[in-house]
């Protein structure tokens, strides 16, 4: 376990909001190098998103949409969205995703918006696009390969700034097999992992029951018996390690996300302890210099 793996690995890192989560906090405890994505889940309200836009903005901070395509009626929607959400922030980062639920109008998916180059017309340059490691549970593998080439070849054409973003997982060799799969086929997308913040394991395994993130799941029922505390507050720190490790080889891994199972608030403290490398390894265990969990 390599400590300034972990810190080279965390630095930049970026972290989930969820609007709902807004409401509960007066302010964001991270650097103003450490941007904040923003969660538009289909049963969310489009104010709500706004609102929180300009609550990170308001806090000296990067958000980063979620522009999920199943919510949007067409491309005249995602036109006045996106037109609102600049008059909320500068940032030219978003996050292009399909989304989940029903289909809400017209568009299908998130490569529809992609080619449309509304993205551009509003100062969106650098643009996340969803990582699948473990497939999606709305959509057949088939067609989440061929949609990805079809993504990278707009950087070609389009000349778009994509970076993969990727669901959480719990086991860290489906995603570094997933990466190999991308230098294969010669997708030289870089990679931003989702990882699972420190959180109880009956939380870690709800969330990942819900997003359907696969073998991770049977990942988390074989090591069961190895917690001790159901409730407890840990942090994966093998994998993270591992993933650490993974990203000074020549590999398309280069930044760091995290979803904030164990509350937001708490997780951005341990993330800011973690990249300013206010930590020990002590047993092959990440141990801060102070308790958060």
């Amino acid at each position: 376990m390599n400590k300034e793996n972990i810190i080279s690995l965390i630095d930049g890192f970026t972290i989930e909001l969820n609007p709902k989560v807004r409401h509960k906090i007066k302010s964001i405890p991270l650097d103003s190098k450490n941007n904040v994505y923003i969660t538009y889940l289909p049963d969310a309200l489009e104010n709500d998103i706004l609102e929180t836009v300009e609550f990170v903005s308001k806090n000296n901070l990067i958000p980063i949409t979620h522009l999920p395509a199943r919510t949007m009626r067409d491309i005249e929607h995602v036109d006045d969205f996106l037109s609102k959400v600049r008059d909320r922030t500068d940032s030219d980062k978003i996050l292009v995703i399909g989304g989940g639920g029903d289909q809400l109008g017209k568009l299908t998916s998130s490569y529809e918006i992609l080619q449309s180059g509304v993205l551009s017309q509003h100062g969106f340059k650098k643009i996340g696009i969803a990582g699948h490691p473990e497939g999606s549970p709305d959509i057949s593998e088939e067609t989440v390969n061929k949609f990805l080439d079809k993504k990278f070849e707009l950087t070609q054409s389009q000349n778009l700034d994509l970076e993969l973003v990727t669901q959480f997982f719990f086991d860290a060799e489906p995603f570094i097999q997933w990466c190999e799969t991308l230098i294969k086929k010669r997708i030289t997308l870089p990679v931003r992992v989702g990882f699972p913040g420190p959180a109880s394991f009956k939380t870690l395994l709800n969330f990942g029951v819900m997003s359907g993130v696969g073998n991770s799941i049977n990942f988390l029922k074989k090591n069961s018996s190895k917690v001790t505390d159901l409730l407890t507050k840990t942090s994966n720190d093998l994998m993270l390690s591992q993933l650490a490790d993974y990203s000074q080889e020549e590999s398309p891994l280069k930044k760091f996300h995290c979803f904030p199972f164990g509350g937001f608030e708490k997780t951005c403290y341990w993330l800011n302890d973690v990249q300013n490398g206010e930590f020990t390894i002590e047993n092959n265990k990440i141990k801060l210099h102070k308790k958060i969990f």
